[in-house]
């Protein structure tokens, strides 16, 4: 069963036995950027209770488009990823409702637990660090809560051994214009980078060149019909294909680019003045053929 909305598909894979495993997939799309999630959680098929619900804070993140999904009954908002360097610690808050104890995991791309925390006897809010040397790969990761086998939460996150500056030469393009987009990349790299404008489920995408070490431009070409607030980010990712989708290695935010409409062109000066010598001979015409009528 495959239920997509938005660029965000959540797909049941695999369902063994009682006391089997299933297999989520989460797929994330910025556009034609995509991440992939798969999360694995042993079920213990227990009765959850109808009100108990999660949510996934962490102290670094690139906010996002809010994106919701259902599955079997339950819904997932997914609204940032967070985005750590290698070796970082990452503060986590998880708020829990009607639920006293959960696991905390996270997960890699190969469906491995590497790390788990469990909270027991919660007021509603814990706090919790996960440390640096946690991981060790560069890639796409998944933090989720589990309570009674159930996925009541998840937050993607990428760890990256690159950073990343996006520098647009203006936050204020009008419709119709290109906006150019300058990425900074430390260490270089020679996985593509890509640059992405989103609002909703609206995007515009455009491969980034390299001009020099560590620098790579684009211009964006902006459409007529596009108005208002556009998120900007830049990506790297991986030659690494799983499941037909490269995997991020590296992700940065650039702010916020507002998109305006596109005045009326004044006329040209040329034309002006063309204009202005017209009226002036209409007017030496006029006074011309007073005088003579006089």
């Amino acid at each position: 069963m495959t239920i997509g909305l938005s660029g965000i598909i959540i797909k049941r894979v695999l369902k063994l036995d009682p006391g089997g495993i299933t297999e989520l997939q989460f797929f994330s799309s910025m556009s034609g950027i995509k991440t992939i999630i798969i999360v694995t959680a042993f079920i213990l098929f227990s009765n959850l209770q109808p009100a108990a619900a999660a949510t996934i804070s962490l102290d670094n993140t690139i906010d996002m488009p809010d994106r919701t999904v259902t599955y079997q009954g339950k819904t997932y908002d997914i609204q940032d990823v967070g985005a750590y360097s290698l070796g970082e610690t990452v503060n986590i808050t998880v708020d829990a409702t009607d639920i006293k104890s959960f696991q905390l995991s996270l997960l890699d791309k190969n469906r491995n637990f590497l790390w788990n925390h469990m909270v027991y006897y919660t007021e509603g809010t814990a706090e919790m660090a996960m440390p640096g040397g946690v991981v060790t790969v560069p890639g796409t990761y998944a933090f989720a809560v589990f309570y009674q086998g159930d996925i009541l939460a998840v937050k993607p996150v990428v760890f990256s051994k690159y950073n990343l500056s996006v520098m647009p030469s203006n936050t204020i393009v009008t419709s119709g214009g290109t906006l150019h987009v300058k990425v900074r990349v430390s260490p270089d790299t020679s996985l593509p980078v890509r640059v992405v404008l989103v609002k909703n489920s609206s995007s515009l995408e455009s491969s980034a060149n390299r001009t020099q070490d560590g620098i790579y431009d684009t211009n964006i070409k902006i459409p007529e019909s596009a108005y208002g607030r556009f998120s900007l980010y830049a990506a790297i990712a991986s030659d690494n294909i799983i499941l037909g989708y490269p995997e991020l290695m590296g992700i940065s935010g650039g702010g916020t680019i507002n998109v305006t409409e596109s005045l009326p062109q004044a006329p040209a000066s040329g034309y002006m003045m063309i204009v202005a010598a017209f009226l002036f001979l209409i007017g030496i015409l006029f006074l011309v053929l007073n005088k003579i009528r006089s």
